[in-house]
């Protein structure tokens, strides 16, 4: 998560995020991998085909792609993190933000779905907070990810009041 928003937190404005899976191996072993195409569809159907098909292969991996997502807000962009799992078990994390580098910001909390459906408060938080102590922790962000936070928007876009 952390290293897709840091890339994405770069782009100039108008440019699309080019899907990355990062796996890991057991022995901490990892695999940086960008899905190719000539057009952003085309990259966004390799990633959505690797989740499938490569990804559960490893026993962690997650995959990364940018899409536009209906609000009642309107469209806005949103970052989706697939984490797949040994056996194919996948957990979607979304998470809405406006577009940089200059205006980047997170737009309200991430959502996150398994293969049951949107996960139960506690979890969901428990989830979070895990991968946003993990996103903290990367040793390329420095003090990027506490400055998003502490600028995130309250209340997702993708939430309706």
């Amino acid at each position: 998560m952390a290293h897709a928003f840091w890339t994405v937190s770069d782009l100039p404005a108008g440019s699309h995020y080019q899907p990355q899976s990062l796996c890991m191996r057991g022995d901490g072993n990892r695999s940086l991998q960008t899905f190719e195409g000539a057009t952003t569809l085309e990259q966004d159907a390799q990633a959505k085909a690797f989740i499938t098909d490569g990804a559960s292969r490893w026993p962690d991996c997650a995959v990364a792609r940018q899409v536009r997502v209906g609000s009642p807000k309107g469209d806005v962009d949103a970052l989706v993190i697939d984490v797949v799992q040994y056996g194919g078990s996948v957990m979607t994390v979304v998470q809405p933000f406006r577009p940089g580098p200059a205006e980047f910001r997170l737009l309200g909390d991430e959502l996150l779905i398994d293969n049951n459906g949107p996960l139960p408060p506690l979890p969901a938080a428990q989830a979070a907070a895990a991968m946003r102590e993990g996103a903290n922790d990367h040793p390329g962000l420095g003090d990027k990810w506490s400055q998003w936070e502490a600028a995130r928007d309250p209340v997702s876009p993708l939430v309706q009041r």
